[in-house]
């Protein structure tokens, strides 16, 4: 559960990343377009339009680029938190076998012993 939320989260930034640089291509395609035909007055004014809404956009997707990464940090501390829980309960299960086959079999060897007694005793 908390390992699909990380990979949605980290899919999801990485969405955005990929978001970012294609803005950043695109704006030095149109900033070499404009340095080749700088004399054409509408184009010039027409780019600078597109380039100022693509500022907006851009400045919008590393917002929610930032808050993004903080929610990949935050889900990774928890899915870490589970998997330290979930180490701690193995060893804790562990140690519990490891007590219940020692308890078990000084009890039979309890057993044996009692039986070893009454045998070297000739009788029951």
């Amino acid at each position: 559960m908390e390992e699909d939320r990380y990979r949605l989260l980290q899919k999801d930034l990485n969405d955005l990343k990929k978001k970012l640089e294609k803005i950043k291509i695109e704006k030095e395609n149109i900033f070499a377009h404009l340095r080749e035909n700088g004399s054409d007055l509408w184009l010039n004014i027409d780019y600078r339009k597109y380039l100022k809404k693509q500022r907006e956009l851009e400045e919008k997707i590393s917002v929610k680029k930032r808050e993004k990464e903080a929610e990949v940090k935050k889900q990774l501390n928890v899915l870490m938190e589970k998997r330290r829980e979930r180490k701690t309960l193995e060893k804790l299960k562990e140690k519990e076998t490891e007590k219940f086959i020692k308890e078990f079999l000084l009890d039979e060897q309890k057993e044996l012993d009692e039986i070893g007694r009454q045998f070297m005793s000739g009788g029951r």
